[in-house]
């Protein structure tokens, strides 16, 4: 890591994860430990395999796992978070149930668990930051070209102007009043600690463990397989690499100068066309990859804070520019051939 400076966190403090087994909290883990901090991760079910994979990859005592079954409990990060310097939060409560019938509902399950981790760290004097794992559908999600998305930019959930029942969305809803109510409750309560989130868009890049789910890229692994659910996908959305969110978060939490920030991490416009071509490309004897059929543009618009999101990862890992999709798609299917 380039641009050593006074860190609010520095090397060898231990850093709390939440759903550690997850594929940006794993990552994110990863650079942690690669910067010589310890770290404790969350996860609902036990997971030695996670313990194993760290281990071999830096050392025993490195990190743990521990467990939190149900966000949900009013106690249920109090024992997790003793004696931790900073936490990262990236499994927001979610409904686990595939349709959600309440909308409504839903958002106040996640929102209480989301209050009920700040109020558990809020109670610690060891913790100097937080940071919440956002999503860009926070901000919004644009429909058309032209767009233009800023730190203040909010979906329209939050300001109450909500779609008809039919029309709305659980999971834009639960992750725009996630991060929106996490902030109100910091401004609220003033805590001891600083307060900063991280909002990716379509996020791609290597699955470090087969046991980690990919999240958003088992689209493009299921393209392998000939699986054309990702052309359904309108808008076409931005991407960005997975270790460039990751190491966002890590500049979230250890960065003096970052307080009280939101850090969008957005690399650029995509097409399923141009990821067809790139799959072809790393596997030309693949004949199960489909061809898109559909006249299909990106989505043009200016992410403002997408520059100061980049800078900060220049300034601390020496990075000049984003990951290309391209460098992305490769590292993530470097060991997944199919024929």
């Amino acid at each position: 890591m380039t641009g050593l400076k006074q860190h609010a966190i520095p090397p060898r403090s231990k850093v709390l994860v939440t759903g550690a087994n997850g594929f940006i909290a794993s990552h994110i883990i990863n650079v942690l430990l690669e910067l010589g901090y310890t770290v404790r991760g969350t996860v609902r079910t036990p997971t030695p395999w996670l313990d194993d994979y760290f281990a071999d990859q830096w050392g025993s005592g490195r990190f743990e796992s521990v467990l939190v079954p149900d966000f949900q409990q009013r106690n249920a990060f109090d024992e997790c978070v003793q004696g931790v310097s900073g936490i990262i939060h990236v499994a927001q409560a979610m409904p686990s149930a595939p349709v959600v019938k309440d909308v409504d509902e839903a958002v106040a399950y996640t929102v209480k668990g989301s209050v009920n981790l700040l109020q558990a760290a809020s109670a610690q004097t060891s913790v100097k930051r937080v940071v919440f794992t956002s999503s860009i559908v926070a901000a919004g999600y644009p429909k058309g070209p032209g767009f233009k998305l800023d730190v203040d930019s909010w979906d329209q959930s939050v300001s109450k102007r909500l779609k008809p029942p039919a029309e709305r969305s659980a999971y834009r809803e639960c992750k725009a009043q996630g991060e929106f109510q996490a902030w109100k409750w910091v401004e609220k309560n003033q805590p001891g600690f600083e307060f900063n989130t991280v909002l990716p868009w379509f996020t791609l890049g290597k699955v470090l463990h087969p046991n980690i789910g990919g999240s958003t890229m088992g689209y493009v692994t299921g393209l392998l397989q000939g699986n054309t659910q990702p052309f359904k996908f309108l808008p076409l959305p931005w991407f960005v690499d997975v270790v460039d969110t990751a190491r966002l978060h890590t500049i979230a939490l250890f960065c003096s100068s970052v307080k009280s920030e939101r850090l969008f991490a957005a690399a650029g416009p995509f097409s399923w066309q141009e990821v067809i071509e790139i799959l072809k490309q790393l596997q030309p004897g693949n004949i199960s990859i489909p061809t898109t059929t559909s006249q299909e543009e990106p989505t043009i618009g200016e992410v403002v804070p997408a520059s100061r999101a980049l800078k900060l990862l220049n300034e601390y890992f020496g990075q000049i520019s984003w990951t290309p999709l391209a460098t992305s798609l490769e590292r993530a299917i470097q060991k997944t051939v199919i024929r």
